[in-house]
């Protein structure tokens, strides 16, 4: 999916002519970008030898018959749909259009080995009850740092995700980062594309979660990997309201009982602290946590 990002795009898109795999196609979904983004992407495609490709709109999406000679269909969406909703623009078409093969959820900004659709493909078929792989992550600008093994565990009593950095724990994974999960087209019909309320953040970790909750394994890929860039947005307002409004969202759709309680208390107090200490020195930080407080409160009740 590209939102304003058309270079990393092209460069995921070269990165993908590289693999090994002898056959695949390519949905790329312009999540309504506001700067040069689609000019720019099918410039690069109109003169690029590997890619032939069709252009649609969502909207037409319906009755839209893809040429056979195309390797990559270009949908526009006709909104900001987040992460989430953007990428299920992609999903939904492949559960309407695709009854066999697999699917790759794969950020933009990423380029990937040329050997990991294969390495995806063996680890999927080693187990019946395997239902999402990852692959390793490693940081695009230090190649040789390990940025995540490709999944984490999930803290129930705080609402928070940990990343797995241990090469010793394998396969006991709670969710599978977002950036790269793979699957077969059977697997995606039965669990469903991603949850849209969250509109970015935690929708990867509910959706391993709705997939482990239909007895699938979440397993990474042993060789293979891709390069990540870590944006500088990561540290935004905008990530502490996602991150405050959807990890309480997320323990409302998957506790229950004294677990979810003992949550909302730890969580409510916790903001409210953070709020108080730092609203002289940090306003927009403690208004950006009690608004996510107060809009994942909305939603729930």
């Amino acid at each position: 999916m590209n939102w304003n990002g058309w270079e990393d795009s092209i460069e995921c898109l070269n990165s993908l002519k590289m693999v090994d795999y002898p056959c695949f196609e390519v949905l790329l979904v312009d999540n309504y970008s506001n700067d040069d983004s689609v000019s720019c992407i099918k410039n690069y495609l109109d003169g690029d030898d590997f890619y032939s490709y069709d252009l649609v709109q969502k909207d037409d999406l319906k009755g839209f018959v893809k040429n056979a000679g195309s390797n990559l269909v270009f949908i526009l969406n006709d909104e900001n749909a987040g992460f989430a909703g953007g990428n299920n623009v992609a999903l939904n078409y492949v559960i309407d259009n695709y009854s066999s093969g697999y699917v790759m959820l794969l950020n933009n900004d990423t380029v990937i080995t040329a050997d990991l659709f294969t390495a995806l493909v063996d680890k999927f078929n080693e187990s019946d009850d395997t239902g999402f792989v990852g692959a390793n992550h490693y940081y695009y600008h230090d190649r040789g740092r390990l940025q995540t093994l490709g999944g984490g565990i999930i803290d129930l009593v705080h609402g928070e995700c940990m990343a797995v950095l241990d090469r010793n724990v394998r396969d006991v994974y709670d969710f599978l980062t977002g950036s790269c999960i793979f699957m077969s087209c059977d697997v995606l019909r039965d669990v469903g594309p991603i949850f849209e309320d969250y509109f970015m953040y935690w929708e990867d970790v509910d959706w391993c979660t709705v997939a482990r909750k239909k007895g699938y394994k979440l397993k990474i890929s042993d060789t293979g990997c891709i390069y990540h860039k870590e944006g500088a947005s990561i540290q935004s307002l905008s990530r502490i309201y996602y991150h405050t409004r959807n990890r309480i969202l997320y323990m409302k759709r998957n506790t229950t009982g004294l677990m979810y309680y003992k949550f909302m208390i730890y969580i409510v107090l916790y903001v409210m602290k953070e709020s108080v200490t730092n609203i002289t020195n940090n306003k927009q930080y403690s208004l950006t946590l009690l608004k996510g407080l107060k809009d994942a409160l909305y939603k729930i009740i």
